[in-house]
């Protein structure tokens, strides 16, 4: 039972660091316009090392997400999937500067401790 929660942790944490990627990819090139020069933006877009290392971060996620997927009860799995919510708030706010209010730090806490009895649910059946 161990190896499955570390195989989806591991999964949601891939699928959040790709999120960051992403985003730090995409700082770079600001707001784009797609009515001026739409080719040039997309390759240069995807020729991007943050976005190239964002999309294997994502297909690694997807793969381990797939093997949870034959392991695990989806109905306890998937509410796993809340904890990218927590780490890219977190990770947004340490890199990004991004601000984070009362209200969503709230809401983070009551997403933990829904975690926190759905991991403790599992492990009494």
């Amino acid at each position: 039972m161990i190896s499955n929660f570390i195989f989806i942790i591991s999964s949601v944490l891939l699928n959040a660091l790709a999120q960051i990627l992403l985003k730090a990819g995409m700082k770079q090139f600001g707001n784009i316009d797609l009515k001026n020069n739409i080719i040039n933006t997309s390759i240069s877009i995807a020729l991007n090392p943050y976005i190239i290392t964002g999309f294997i971060s994502y297909g690694i996620s997807i793969l381990l997400w797939l093997w949870v997927l034959s392991k695990v009860d989806v109905s306890l799995a998937y509410p796993f999937q809340a904890l990218g919510y927590i780490v890219v708030t977190i990770l947004a706010w340490l890199i990004f500067q991004e601000n984070i209010s009362f209200t969503r730090i709230m809401a983070l806490i009551f997403i933990t401790i829904g975690l926190i009895i759905l991991a403790f649910s599992a492990r009494i059946h």
